[in-house]
C-alpha cells in the first residue's frame, strides 16, 4: 500500500469538512482528538483550542494583548434596518463603494464609519422628523467591507480571501474560514502583518504546529486588518513511497528462440524487489519505479545465475521560483539491438538483450520579459551506455536559448531559438549540430491558424553524405475547431530534403482518442533514444510510466524502431491508432509504419500493428490480450512476426496479486529458416507492495 509522507494532512481535511457542514471552531477541536486516536498518532492536541481561547480574556489568546473594536461598517457590507412597527421602512441593503444607502425617507445616508449600534442613533434622530419615537436595530448581515475590520489571507491556503473580523477571533478561526492550508503549503513559515500605529509589525505564525500537532501556543488572537502571508512549501505537496516486490516462474519451450529441431526448454525463475517513488509537491514534480530482477535459468544457452536492473525516471525541480529549473530522465532497460536479433515473449527471458542505459539532465533558467515575452537558456547533458560494440556510448552536450512571444500578441505570436550541440563518442565518431529559427503563428479565425518558419541548419557526422549546410523553412495550416479536435499538416525543407509533416488529435470520447502522424527526421540511434523521454510521462493513478501520445504502458524508454549503432539515418514514420477506454473496458488498435534509409543502402522497413483489450471483471479480477502483426523488410531478407498474448489477474489481498500469463510467438524468413522460430511461454507470478 502506497504511504503518503506528511502531506496528505488528514487532520486538515477534518478541519475543511467541518467548516463547510457549518460546525463551530469548538467541534473542530473536538474533531483534532478524536481523530488522532482513531489513526493511531501518538500527538493529541492538549485542550480543545477553542474551548481554551473562551476561556481566555478577549484579546488575550496566546498572542498577547489586542484590542476588540466594534465592527465598522464597510462598503460591500449588507445591512439590514429594522424599524419598529413601521416594515415599509425596514429593508436591506448593500452598502456601496461610496459608503452610502438609499432608503424611503432618507436619500444617500452615510453609513461607513459606523458601528451599528452608533448607526441605529443616527436613523433615530433622522426618521425622527417623520415618525414619532424611532426605534431602529440594524444588524450587519453580511460582511466584505472596510479593509480595516478584515482579516487577509493569501498565499497557500484552500480558499485565500478577505475574513470579517470578529471579536475573540484566533488563527484557527481563520483558518477554518479559508479551508484549511493546501497540500503545497508551508504553514510554519507563514507570517502575520500587523499595522501598530505608522509601523507594520511582521509575526511569525506555526500554522502546521497549530493544525498538525494542536498546539494550542500558536493559536494566536487576530486583530482588525491583519494580513496573513502563506507561501509554498519547497517540500510541500503529495509524496508516495511504494515498496514491491514480485515472484514470477516462467516455462519457454524455445528458450533461445532457435529453429525448428534446435528448440530447448528451460524454467527461469524470477524475483524482483523495487520500489516506485512519486512527488509532487509545491516546486517538485518527480517520479521513480525501479527494480532488480534476480534470475535463476534452468536450460538453455544462458542457463545459471543473473541479475539486471530495470528502471525509468523523469521529473522537474523548481529550484528558485519562476526562474531556474532542472529538468531530469532516466532509463535502463535490456534490449534487442539488431533488426534481425529474435527475442522472447517473455521479459523474464532476456536472452539476445543487452542492457541500455540512458540519462539526461537539463537545467534551464526562464525570464519573462514583461508582457512581450519569455525567455528560456536550457543546457542539457545526455549520456547513453550501450553494452555492445556495434554501438558506441556517447555523452552530448547542448546549449538553446529560446524567446517566445508573451500575452501582448494574441492573433500572432512568434518564436526565435538557437541552439549547438556535441556528441561525443567511445569511438571518435563525434555529430556536431547547430540550428537557428524562426517561426510565426497567425490566428486566422479562432479555429484555423497560419504557421510558418525559416531558420538555417549544420550537421556534421564526419560522413559527407549526411553533412548539411542549408537554409531550412517550413508552412504549415491547424485546424483547431474545439478542445475535442486538432489537425496540423505541414510541408518544407529540412535535413538536406523537402517532406511533409502531419499530426491529428481527435477525441471521440472524454476517454477515447484517435491520433495519427508522419515525420521524416535525420538522427542517430543515440539521439533517438534521448527524443523517446518527450512522449513518456508517469500516471499516478496507475503507478506506470506511459505513452503521452498512445497512452500504452511503457517498459523503458530505450525502443527504437531499428538498430542501435553507430549509424546515422534518415526515418520516415507513421503512426496511427485509437485508444481508450469504457466502462470496465481498454482498449487499442494501432499501426505503425517505419522506413530507414542507412547511407550504407541496406535501407529496411517496419510495418506493424496492434491490438490489445483488456476487461476488470469484478472488484478482483481482470483480463487482458493482445495481438501483434510484424513485418520486416531487412534489404536481405523478409520477416513476418506474429505475437499472441492473454493473462489473468487476480488480487488475493488488497495488496497482493496474483497473475498468469501465456505468449505465443512465432518469426517466419524467407531467406533462411535458422532465423525461423516458434516458442510458447507460459508463467505465474505473485506481487505485492507494501
Amino acid at each position: 500500500m502506497s504511504k503518503a509522507i506528511s502531506s496528505d494532512r488528514c487532520l486538515r481535511s477534518v478541519a475543511r469538512g467541518f467548516l463547510l457542514g457549518g460546525v463551530s471552531a469548538t467541534a473542530l477541536s473536538l474533531s483534532f482528538g478524536s481523530l488522532a486516536s482513531a489513526t493511531e498518532q501518538v500527538t493529541d492536541p492538549q485542550e480543545n483550542l477553542a474551548n481554551q481561547a473562551a476561556q481566555k480574556p478577549a484579546g488575550t489568546l496566546y498572542g498577547g494583548e489586542v484590542a476588540s473594536p466594534d465592527y465598522l461598517i464597510g462598503p460591500g457590507d449588507v445591512v439590514e434596518l429594522l424599524v419598529l412597527r413601521n416594515p415599509d421602512l425596514s429593508g436591506v441593503y448593500t452598502v456601496r463603494p461610496d459608503g452610502r444607502v438609499s432608503t424611503p425617507l432618507i436619500e444617500d445616508l452615510m453609513v461607513v464609519g459606523h458601528t451599528p449600534t452608533t448607526l441605529s442613533r443616527e436613523l433615530e434622530e433622522k426618521l425622527s422628523v417623520y415618525i414619532q419615537d424611532p426605534v431602529v436595530t440594524v444588524i450587519v448581515r453580511s460582511f466584505s467591507g472596510d479593509l480595516r475590520q478584515q482579516i487577509r489571507v493569501v498565499g497557500e491556503a484552500q480558499q485565500p480571501q478577505a475574513v470579517a473580523f470578529r471579536d475573540r477571533m484566533t488563527a484557527l478561526d481563520v483558518l477554518i474560514a479559508v479551508g484549511g492550508l493546501s497540500s503545497n503549503a508551508d504553514g510554519n513559515s507563514a507570517v502575520l502583518l500587523r499595522r501598530e500605529g505608522d509601523t507594520r509589525r511582521q509575526i511569525p505564525l506555526r500554522l502546521d504546529d497549530l493544525v498538525d500537532d494542536g498546539d494550542s501556543t500558536a493559536n494566536i488572537a487576530m486583530a482588525p486588518g491583519d494580513v496573513i502571508i502563506i507561501p509554498e512549501g519547497f517540500f510541500s505537496g503529495d509524496w508516495r513511497v511504494t515498496p514491491t516486490i514480485s515472484f514470477q516462474e516462467t516455462f519457454s519451450d524455445n528458450v533461445d528462440q532457435d529453429p525448428d529441431g534446435e528448440e530447448e526448454s528451460a524454467f527461469i525463475s524470477t524475483v524482483r524487489p523495487g520500489i516506485t517513488f512519486f512527488a509532487n509537491a509545491a516546486r517538485i514534480n518527480w517520479a521513480f519505479s525501479g527494480n532488480v530482477a534476480l534470475r535463476q535459468q534452468n536450460g538453455g544457452d544462458d542457463e545459471g545465475a543473473d541479475a539486471d536492473v530495470d528502471l525509468n525516471s523523469s521529473g522537474t525541480v523548481e529550484l528558485f521560483n519562476d526562474l531556474f529549473f532542472i529538468d531530469g530522465n532516466a532509463s535502463v532497460s535490456q534490449e534487442v539491438l539488431t533488426s534481425e536479433g529474435s527475442s522472447s515473449g517473455s521479459d523474464d527471458n532476456t536472452s539476445n538483450r543487452e542492457t541500455v542505459q540512458n540519462y539526461r539532465l537539463s537545467p534551464y533558467v526562464t525570464n519573462r520579459l514583461g508582457d512581450f515575452a519569455r525567455m528560456e537558456s536550457r543546457y542539457t547533458f545526455s549520456q547513453v551506455f550501450v553494452d555492445s560494440d556495434d554501438a558506441s556510448d556517447t555523452s552530448t552536450h547542448e546549449g538553446r536559448l529560446s524567446l517566445n512571444s508573451g500575452p501582448d500578441f494574441t492573433q500572432f505570436s512568434w518564436g526565435l531559438s538557437a541552439s549547438a550541440s556535441e556528441a561525443m563518442s567511445s569511438d571518435d565518431d563525434d555529430v556536431s549540430r547547430r540550428d537557428v529559427n524562426f517561426s510565426t503563428t497567425y490566428a486566422v479565425t479562432r479555429s484555423f491558424f497560419l504557421i510558418g518558419s525559416v531558420g538555417y541548419q549544420e550537421f556534421d557526422d564526419g560522413d559527407n553524405d549526411n553533412e548539411v549546410d542549408d537554409p531550412t523553412w517550413r508552412t504549415a495550416a491547424r485546424w483547431q475547431p474545439s478542445s475535442r479536435t486538432q489537425l496540423e499538416v505541414g510541408y518544407g525543407q529540412r535535413d538536406n530534403e523537402v517532406s511533409f509533416d502531419g499530426d491529428l488529435r481527435y477525441n471521440i470520447t472524454p476517454r477515447t482518442t484517435l491520433s495519427a502522424s508522419y515525420s521524416e527526421v535525420l538522427r542517430t540511434s543515440q539521439e533517438a533514444l534521448g527524443q523517446n523521454f518527450d512522449n513518456i510521462a508517469f500516471d499516478p493513478d496507475t503507478g506506470q510510466f506511459v505513452n503521452t501520445e498512445t497512452g500504452q504502458v511503457v517498459n523503458s524508454a530505450n525502443d527504437v524502431p531499428f538498430d542501435i549503432d553507430d549509424e546515422t539515418t534518415r526515418v520516415k514514420t507513421f503512426r496511427a491508432g485509437i485508444n481508450g477506454s469504457r466502462d470496465r473496458d481498454s482498449f487499442g488498435l494501432n499501426f505503425r509504419a517505419n522506413l530507414e534509409d542507412n547511407d550504407n543502402d541496406d535501407d529496411e522497413s517496419e510495418y506493424g500493428v496492434v491490438a490489445n483489450w483488456g476487461r476488470t471483471l469484478n472488484n478482483r479480477t481482470s483480463v487482458n490480450t493482445s495481438g501483434e502483426y510484424e513485418y520486416n523488410d531487412l534489404g536481405n531478407s523478409i520477416e513476418n512476426e506474429y505475437t499472441f498474448r492473454a493473462g489473468l489477474n487476480y488480487s488475493v489481498f488488497t495488496n497482493i496479486s496474483a497473475n498468469v500469463n501465456y505468449t505465443f510467438r512465432l518469426r517466419e524468413s524467407d531467406e533462411s529458416s535458422s532465423d525461423e522460430f516458434l516458442e510458447n511461454t507460459i508463467s505465474v507470478g505473485l506481487s505485492a507492495t507494501f
